[in-house]
């Protein structure tokens, strides 16, 4: 880059701020203008209340309609303000094949549109916007994009980086985008702040083709830790309501997120572009939203998994964990398949005629005429309650005829004179008369979700044949009675809630919500088959990007769905699968630390950022002094955000009151808020976040020893950015003695603070 280029850019960068500014100050004169004028509105509503209704409608229309454009206009005003500190991180210069110009448009690209006021020219393109993909594509020479009228392709002549901060340029060069640029390097290298936060800047080709696509109904993304699948799905919603902005809005998307925590750690990123936040929820929210359908206190997923992370050597554990393995597994989603369908197409073809007298109120054949035909694209219990509609009006007739006739008998035996009196007599005796038939139509039109599920742990027979050629557990008779307790108690466990959401949505309809046009699910490998059967009910008409790590699996017992698995659950979806290859996170020690752990998944390549080892300490005591030494010493190496991961709430509680700190914050609740600065959480709500130093606690090996917690360990681990400590007591996790020792250091229990070589936090290093 010449000097005549340095100064050509810093002269545009002036010009572009001066324009930047002009537009700003009318957008703050709109802004106040426009809340004074529905100040004013407002002001003539409460002063007309109780007036003429005509005259107050009009002015609750005045005050929206007011509302409306003043919230327009500040959202400009914010656009402006984001500008003004940062008005655009790229430029390409782009010659368009068969344009006849030999020169380059000059693009400069940043996080919104921004227009000459004067001339209309654009001086910024939105990085959303279909040239601006270019930027993140294609390096220097043959490129295309996607224009409305559709492909235009040419020449990048020029590929450039800036970074602005406050207005003022802090560095800029030529570059084509790779995965160990400088640019990447520096953002990586940077301290966790309390939030998640954009990477409009550094968007890798692999994350743009994700983000940017139209084509599919069904995008499913697969991706190592810390390579960027959240960041990604909030940026393809930005995308989206850019793209679709005239029919999409933040109303229309959804996001499934594992935990509250987490849905408040990445709350920042949407507004940071500009955009409204979505709709976020978790799976266990949703379902206890329909608290009105359901008559059973749910355990949550924490319950279940503070149970299950705990370890215990009884019985009761064993059946429970088998209960949960084979409750979530395909071949019990295949029972209740199996008995959704006897109801929905068996259910009524041994129903009788209903008669009453000499009247056939019913016929034998009308059962299958309406149940599976008429009404078939009802579910069972509504097919029903329409049957017993039509069966109710027939009997209206014979009711009337029964009460004419009681009245006639009640007069003619002259007990009685009153008018009134033989009437409600009369409705009495013709009840009673019809009793026995109404019984039998409630009978045959009624079901009960809840004791149709309950039989299916008390009727041996009938679960056998429903298994058909399934394999049933040897554990299955323990498995009912456990069962049966939990529903005896008005509870149903976390396992059992999938099952029996589907099944009653199955039996008597899901509440649709055709209104959600997009639905993002995180973390996905944590989803069993039949969370997905009820989601695909719930929203039918959806377009999904779902995100996941397999080798993430927090839970060490569950059977979650495989993702090329989903296609048939969401038909006609056109599904397209992506693999992210790479891990932006962690240093390349950490990152090889972390994929030593599985040893049998596909290594995740990394950037080639340097750190320190991570550590592996035995304590020969348990007093406090450890971690907050490691933690004062984690803070002058530059770590602003620290995380002490326990396995479970209970560690994270009895370690949280020993080291008695009013500035460390304990996490334990899914429906927290996310805490910056020190921490100490249990494993799994640690899921999607990232710090700049971890600490495991206790990695021994009566901690983490069963084999399914292999994945709980790496998820864990692959939380740190920057640097990683894991202690222990007495012997470590045979994960750690499994690992090849020139992975980390292994260090002694005299703790003193950092050491010259290596970053130690310990005085005397074990022998490798």
């Amino acid at each position: 880059m010449t000097d005549h280029d340095r100064e050509y850019e810093l002269a545009r960068l002036c010009s572009t701020i001066e324009e930047i500014q002009r537009q700003l100050m009318v957008a703050m004169d709109k802004s106040a203008g426009s809340r004074v004028e529905l100040q004013n509105h407002l002001s003539d509503y409460w002063d007309s209340y109780g007036g003429n209704m005509w005259d107050e409608a009009q002015l609750i229309e005045a005050v929206e309609r007011q509302r409306s454009i003043t919230a327009v206009i500040h959202k400009n005003e914010q656009h402006l303000q984001k500008a003004l500190s940062s008005p655009y991180f790229g430029r390409i210069d782009f010659i368009e094949n068969w344009s006849g110009d030999p020169a380059p448009e000059k693009i400069y690209i940043g996080i919104t549109t921004l227009t000459d006021s004067q001339t209309d020219e654009l001086l910024v393109y939105d990085w959303r916007a279909p040239v601006s993909g270019m930027f993140y594509d294609f390096e220097r020479g043959e490129a295309w994009y996607q224009a409305p009228i559709g492909p235009v392709s040419g020449t990048i002549t020029l590929k450039r980086q800036y970074k602005i901060v406050e207005g003022q340029m802090k560095y800029m060069f030529d570059s084509d985008l790779k995965i160990d640029d400088e640019i990447l390097q520096e953002i990586l290298s940077k301290s966790a702040d309390d939030k998640m936060h954009t990477i409009v800047t550094s968007i890798q080709r692999e994350q743009n083709q994700v983000i940017r696509n139209e084509e599919n109904k069904l995008l499913l993304v697969s991706g190592p830790a810390g390579s960027g699948k959240t960041s990604i799905a909030l940026h393809r919603i930005a995308y989206l309501l850019y793209r679709e902005r005239e029919t999409l809005n933040a109303r229309n998307i959804l996001i499934f997120s594992p935990n509250h925590i987490f849905s408040d750690y990445i709350s920042n990123v949407l507004p940071e572009m500009g955009e409204e936040n979505v709709l976020q929820t978790t799976f266990q929210d949703y379902i206890t939203s329909f608290k009105d359908l359901l008559p059973l206190t749910i355990e949550s997923r924490s319950e279940q998994l503070e149970y299950v992370l705990a370890q215990s050597d009884t019985q009761e554990f064993a059946i429970r964990v088998a209960s949960i393995a084979y409750k979530t597994s395909a071949a019990f989603e295949q029972v209740i398949q199996n008995y959704i369908q006897f109801y929905q197409e068996r259910l009524i073809l041994n129903y009788p005629e209903i008669r009453f007298g000499s009247h056939v109120l019913f016929q034998k054949s009308e059962w299958a005429g309406y149940y599976l035909n008429e009404l078939s694209f009802l579910p069972p219990l509504r097919r029903l309650a329409k049957i017993r509609e039509i069966i109710n009006l027939r009997i209206r007739p014979i009711t009337h005829e029964l009460r004419r006739q009681k009245e006639a008998e009640i007069t003619a035996s002259a007990e009685e004179v009153n008018e009134k009196t033989i009437k409600a007599l009369a409705r009495v005796a013709a009840r009673q008369e019809l009793s026995s038939v109404i019984a039998e139509i409630d009978r045959l039109t009624r079901l009960n979700s809840l004791a149709l599920y309950r039989r299916l742990f008390e009727d041996k027979a009938l679960y056998s044949q429903l298994a058909r050629e399934g394999a049933i557990p040897k554990e299955w008779p323990a498995i009912c009675k456990q069962t049966r307790f939990w529903l005896n108690t008005g509870k149903l466990s976390n396992e059992d809630s999938f099952a029996f959401l589907y099944f009653q949505g199955m039996l008597e309809g899901f509440p649709v919500k055709n209104n959600i046009k997009y639905v993002v699910i995180d973390e996905a490998q944590d989803y069993t088959v039949l969370q997905y059967r009820i989601l695909a009910n719930i929203f039918p008409n959806c377009s999904w990007t779902i995100l996941g790590d397999p080798a993430q699996l927090v839970h060490p017992y569950i059977r979650p769905i495989k993702f090329q698995d989903l296609n048939q659950i969401i038909p006609n979806s056109n599904p397209k699968f992506i693999t992210l290859s790479r891990s932006y996170r962690s240093t390349k020690e950490i990152q090889a630390f972390c994929n030593a752990l599985l040893p049998d998944k596909t290594p995740s390549e990394y950037v080639n950022r340097q750190g320190k080892l991570p550590q592996v300490v035995q304590l020969n005591r348990t007093d406090p002094a450890f971690f907050l030494e490691a933690i004062q010493q984690l803070q002058q190496d530059g770590c602003r955000s620290i995380a002490i991961i326990c396995k479970t709430v209970r560690q994270s509680i009895q370690l949280h009151e020993k080291l008695q700190s009013a500035n460390i914050h304990l996490l334990i609740q899914e429906d927290a808020e996310f805490q910056k600065g020190i921490l100490i959480m249990p494993a799994f709500l640690a899921k999607g976040l990232e710090f700049d130093g971890v600490l495991v606690y206790d990695v021994s090996q009566e901690n983490y020893q069963a084999k399914a917690e292999k994945n709980l360990l790496y998820t864990v681990c692959s939380r740190a950015l920057h640097r990683l400590i894991l202690c222990y007591q007495t012997s470590p996790s045979p994960f750690i003695t499994a690992l090849d020792p020139n992975l980390y250091l292994s260090l002694n229990t005299t703790f003193s603070g950092s050491e010259s070589s290596g970053g130690s936090l310990c005085k005397k290093h074990y022998n490798r």
